[in-house]
Parts: structure tokens; C-alpha cells; sequence
């Protein structure tokens, strides 16, 4: 009778341990598609025998099984593969963020485009150049104007363009400090949870799988380091300077940075020291921001600057004409009588660059003696067809002012656009190699930890079978357990 109640507690305690294996499997198979799941797997092992070893060997056949048990619920992971990828995706996302804030700044620019600076540039100087042939017609001298204010339109949008994608990008800075802070303070939590429940012989695999898809975010927004403890606690550094140990978080702080316009300065909260990133987003924000953003800041100033000055200095000695009135433009000494005495271009007041102040001079804008303030002519008296000063102004352009007096004013900027072309095209090429080398390491994640529909499907097969076979056990043992309990004493049944 007692063999009969052990059998029907081995067989109930399988039915029991199956299904629990089934909903193991309908979990993996409901997370097959979660980003940072790890598949589990249940590992049966069987249970304390019944019996004494006294007794081996007798008629009681030795010890007796009785039944399975799961031992743990295994999860897939590999430290291996998990810190090649996160050192590969830290590069990855530089990459990425780089041609991502390299493109937008390129169609800012716009130079492939009619709007383009060099384009307006060119419109300046054929504006000087037709108004050579005929320096006295006002059509030419007023087209030669809404020229100059286009170009000088272009050069403050740019800069103030410039200048947004700078702050554009210091707000992102500020929002991934705000989301490491977040995500220590999470991975400090889990490091509390984590052992707790390993300490009560459970396995925290959510929670783990959850801490790994942390350190992996950390990954892509800066290069960490992550360090498993025997307590089952993480420790999390960023450049050889811990964020997270045990339950203590070490938080980054930002400050405005009066060197460099008030932008954000990331500092650790702990002692102090300049946080550095080693690798990822914040890397990419950085260099597009400070770096690559300040050399096309610089070097359009450096442009503006040189037309301002160049121009303005043979304007500046060049003759006007009388307006149609007869009112001669009445210039300051020590020049010639009429000599202009005008810039053509000025600097509004600081602060601002030198892209987002220039302004065509105030004379040369006035509606009734701008247009004759333009100084056309070379020599005095304005004699007719004298439009040297305009053909003179016109040769600026293939003047060699700039790298040393080697590069025009045009080649300049041209130069400077190719650089930043350059830099887009080395950034796409190297997005592209690290994706292949983080699909693949992606890839070796998945073999050892990534949900396959197929084995899933295969093992719910063999559970169930197993599940049925134990409940034919108990079938079977109901049965007997009847007929004995039922049937015993009754004759002729």
C-alpha cells in the first residue's frame, strides 16, 4: 500500500516539476524578442532516495528514487562575449553619433545647395565685376547691394545655425549625465535585490538580466568597465573611476563653463576630477561640440573677418559718385575730398563671433545715398565709366590672403567644406565596419544566450510528453489504489 502512495508522490511531484518546466519555456518563448533577455532553462535533478544504506543489498532492493526536482533555473550568459560587446558597441556609438551630428551639420551649411556660402560668395564678386562695366547705373549698384546683404545674411544665419547645433548638443550632454546618474542609481539597487535573493537559493535572472541591459546602455553612452563580485554585487567604472560599488553610487555633476561659452563641464561629485568619456556618445557630443563645431565656428570667422578687411580697405580709398540730386557724399578727412571714406562692410558691437556680427556699413544701406556711396571709381571726379575701384574689389577674389597667403578666399572655405565632407565619409565608413563586428558579436550573444523558437518548440514537445507519461502514472495509480481500497473483500468481482 505504502509503494503505491510512493509511486503516486513521484509521479504527481513530475507532473508538478514539467509544468513548472513549461512555464520556463513559455517564458522564454514570450521574451524571444526582449532586448536583453537571457534564455533559461530548468536542470532536473533527481531527489533524496528513500531507505537506509544499512539495508543495501537486502530484500528491500536498497535505496528507493523518489522522483525529480529542479535544482536551479539555469541562465544562458557568457562575461566573455558580454565585455567584447560592450567595448565594441562603445565604439560603435561614437561612430554613430558622430555621422549622425556630422550630416546635420553638413545641411546646415548647405554648400552643395544655391544657398550655399561659397555660391554667395561668388554672386559678391561678379556683382563688383558687372558693376566695372558700368559704374554708373544704379540697377547694377543696387543688385550689387541685395548681393552683399544675401551674403552677409549667409554668413550670420551659419553662425547662429553654429551656434544652436552647439547648444543642441550641450543639451544632449546634459540628458546622458542625467541618464548614467539614473541608471548607477538603478544598478546599485539591483546590487541590494541580486544578493538577497541568491542568499535564499534563488536565482534573480530577471533582475540580472535587467542589470546587464543597464551596463549595456552605460556602454553606449560611455566605455565602462564592469566587474562581478562572488556576493553577486557589480562594480561599474567609467575610465578607471568607479560610478558604482556595491550599494554607493559615485554620481557625475555638471557645471556652466565660463571657458567655453557656458557649455557643460562634467565633473564626479565624489572628489571632484573632470569626468573624461572614454568611448561612446558622450565622446561623439563632445567632438562634434568643442571640436568640430569650434573648427567651422573659427573658420568662418576667419572668412568674414579677412572680406571685412579686404574689401573695406580698397572701398574705403575708392571714389563715390554724386546722387542723382547733386548732393555729393560728404566723407570725413584725411581723405580726398570725394573719396568715399566709407567700409562697405562693419562689425556690430560684441559679443557674438565675427560670422554673426558682420553688417553691411550703415552708409552704404541709407535709402537715399547708399547706392552712390558705393565707391565704383578709382580716381576722383568720378569720370564716366570709371569702375576700377568695383574691378579692383572684384580681384579679391582670387587674392591669396589666407593659410600664409597661399589660398583665396574662396578656396578657403572650400577646403574647410571638404574637411568636414572627409569627416562625414570616415565616419560612415566606420559605422559600417562596426556594425558588421557588432552583428556578429550580437550574433555569438545569441548562441549562448538568445531564445530559439525551434529548441523551445522541441522542448515543450518533450515536456509535455513527459507531463502526460506522469499523469498516466497517476491514472494508473488511482487505479489500483481503487481496486485495492474498493475492490478488496468482495467476491466474484
Amino acid at each position: 500500500m505504502s509503494s503505491l502512495f510512493t509511486v503516486l508522490n513521484i509521479a504527481s511531484r513530475a507532473m508538478t516539476m514539467q509544468q513548472k518546466n513549461i512555464q520556463i519555456i513559455e517564458q522564454n518563448v514570450t521574451n524571444a524578442n526582449t532586448v536583453g533577455y537571457h534564455r533559461q532553462e530548468a536542470v532536473f535533478k533527481n531527489g533524496l532516495p528513500y531507505g537506509d544504506l544499512r539495508f543495501k543489498g537486502t530484500s528491500g532492493g536498497g535505496q528507493m528514487g523518489t522522483g525529480v526536482l529542479i535544482e536551479e533555473i539555469k541562465r544562458y550568459s557568457l562575461e566573455f562575449f558580454d565585455d567584447r560587446y560592450r567595448s565594441t558597441v562603445s565604439n560603435s556609438k561614437y561612430w554613430e553619433t558622430q555621422e549622425s551630428l556630422l550630416k546635420q551639420l553638413e545641411t546646415t551649411l548647405a554648400e552643395t545647395s544655391e544657398d550655399g556660402l561659397v555660391a554667395k560668395l561668388d554672386s559678391f564678386w561678379s556683382g563688383w565685376q558687372l558693376l566695372n562695366g558700368e559704374p554708373s547705373n544704379m540697377a547694377l549698384r543696387s543688385d550689387l547691394r541685395d548681393r552683399a546683404i544675401a551674403l552677409v545674411q549667409a554668413f550670420n544665419n551659419r553662425s547662429a545655425q553654429l551656434e544652436q547645433m552647439r547648444k543642441d548638443q550641450d543639451l544632449t550632454i546634459r540628458a546622458r549625465v542625467d541618464e548614467i546618474n539614473k541608471i548607477a542609481t538603478q544598478i546599485a539597487e539591483l546590487n541590494r535585490e541580486i544578493p538577497r535573493v541568491q542568499a535564499l537559493r534563488n536565482q534573480p535572472n530577471d533582475m540580472l538580466d535587467e542589470r546587464d541591459r543597464l551596463v549595456d546602455r552605460l556602454s553606449e553612452i560611455s566605455g565602462v568597465q564592469a566587474t562581478t563580485q562572488a556576493n553577486g554585487e557589480l562594480i561599474v567604472s567609467i575610465g578607471g573611476h568607479v560610478l558604482v560599488v556595491g550599494l554607493k553610487t559615485n554620481p557625475l555633476t555638471i557645471e556652466d563653463d565660463p571657458n567655453n561659452a557656458n557649455l557643460a563641464k562634467i565633473k564626479w561629485q565624489g572628489d571632484g576630477l573632470d569626468f573624461n568619456p572614454t568611448n561612446g556618445e558622450l565622446l561623439g557630443l563632445f567632438n562634434v561640440r568643442d571640436n568640430i563645431i569650434v573648427e567651422q565656428q573659427q573658420g568662418l570667422d576667419t572668412l568674414a573677418q579677412t572680406l571685412h578687411d579686404k574689401v573695406n580697405y580698397v572701398h574705403e580709398y575708392g571714389y563715390s559718385m554724386h546722387d542723382p540730386n547733386g548732393i555729393p557724399t560728404p566723407p570725413p578727412p584725411p581723405l580726398p575730398s570725394d573719396a568715399t571714406a566709407y567700409a562697405f562692410f562693419s562689425l556690430a558691437s560684441p559679443p557674438g563671433s565675427t560670422a554673426s556680427r558682420l553688417r553691411i556699413d550703415e552708409h552704404i544701406l541709407d535709402p537715399d545715398f547708399g547706392l552712390a556711396n558705393i565707391a565704383a571709381a578709382e580716381g576722383p571726379g568720378y569720370a564716366p565709366g570709371d569702375g576700377n575701384n568695383a574691378r579692383e574689389i572684384s580681384d579679391l577674389q582670387h587674392g591669396l590672403f589666407l593659410n600664409n597667403n597661399s589660398t583665396s578666399m574662396n578656396d578657403y572655405y572650400t577646403y574647410q567644406v571638404a574637411s568636414l565632407g572627409l569627416a562625414v565619409k570616415r565616419a560612415q565608413m566606420n559605422v559600417r565596419d562596426y556594425e558588421n563586428i557588432v552583428t556578429a558579436l550580437k550574433n555569438q550573444r545569441e548562441e549562448i544566450g538568445g531564445v530559439s523558437l525551434n529548441e523551445e518548440a522541441i522542448k515543450l514537445m518533450e515536456t509535455q510528453k513527459a507531463y502526460n507519461a506522469a499523469a498516466r502514472v497517476v491514472t494508473a495509480t488511482d487505479e489500483m489504489l481503487d481496486r485495492v481500497i474498493n475492490g478488496m473483500g468482495r467476491v466474484g468481482i
